[in-house]
This record gives structure tokens, sequence and C-alpha cells, in this order.
């Protein structure tokens, strides 16, 4: 995939739960060009082991860039069915944020599940 910068645009924000089943495991947030992660109070207190990319469940994560746990569910913009539906839905393929929201919901490679609440 590209690079793409959302450093440059500190004006977005956007919030999203990830979860697993019906519990809320944490919240990812951006929000003047920063990335922020924390787990939820209830995945604090659940049997549930911390995440590999965030093994303190009490730390507040923040970054400029977005982790790779999040980042890899977005596609490979350069496969030609994801440019159809990024032009098809009008999507900004420079835009993390949007990309995000539109194919970060759910992914193969684990069982959470990553919602935008921001809408």
């Amino acid at each position: 995939m590209k690079s793409l910068d959302l450093k440059a645009n500190k004006s977005k924000k956007a919030t999203f739960h990830l979860t697993l089943d019906d519990m809320v495991v944490g919240t990812l947030y951006f929000k003047d060009g920063c990335w922020v992660f924390k787990y939820s109070n209830e995945y604090k207190e659940s049997q549930f082991t911390p995440l590999v990319n965030f093994p303190s469940l009490d730390k507040i994560y923040k970054s400029e860039e977005l982790w790779p746990f999040f980042s890899s569910r977005i596609p490979s913009l350069a496969r030609k069915n994801i440019q159809d539906k990024i032009k098809k839905k009008g999507i900004n393929e420079n835009d993390y944020l949007e990309l995000l929201s539109f194919f970060g919901k759910r992914t193969i490679t684990n069982p959470f599940e990553l919602n935008n609440i921001s809408h």
C-alpha cells in the first residue's frame, strides 16, 4: 500500500470502537493529528489477555502513525476491485480515516470488529 499521511490534516477527528463479540475491547481515536488507543474498562476486567501490539491494559497508546494492527485492515489500494469500490463510494484514497471507516470493520486475520462511531 502506498504511504498515506494523515498528520497533515489535524482538523479531522474520528472515534472507533474495537469489539469482540458484544464486548468493547477498546477505543481508537484520531484527534489533532494523533492516533490514540485505550482499552475499555470492560475488557480490562475480563479474563482476556492484552493485544500483542498493546501489551499494557492500563496504558493509553499514542502515535502519529496508525498502528499496523489497524492499518492492515485496509486492503492494497493497487488492487483494481479496491479502486473500483473507492471510486464508486467517492472515498478519498489518501485519507486513512475514510479508508479505515469503509474497509476496516472486519478482517479475516482476527476476530475483532472496528466500528466508526463518530458519524
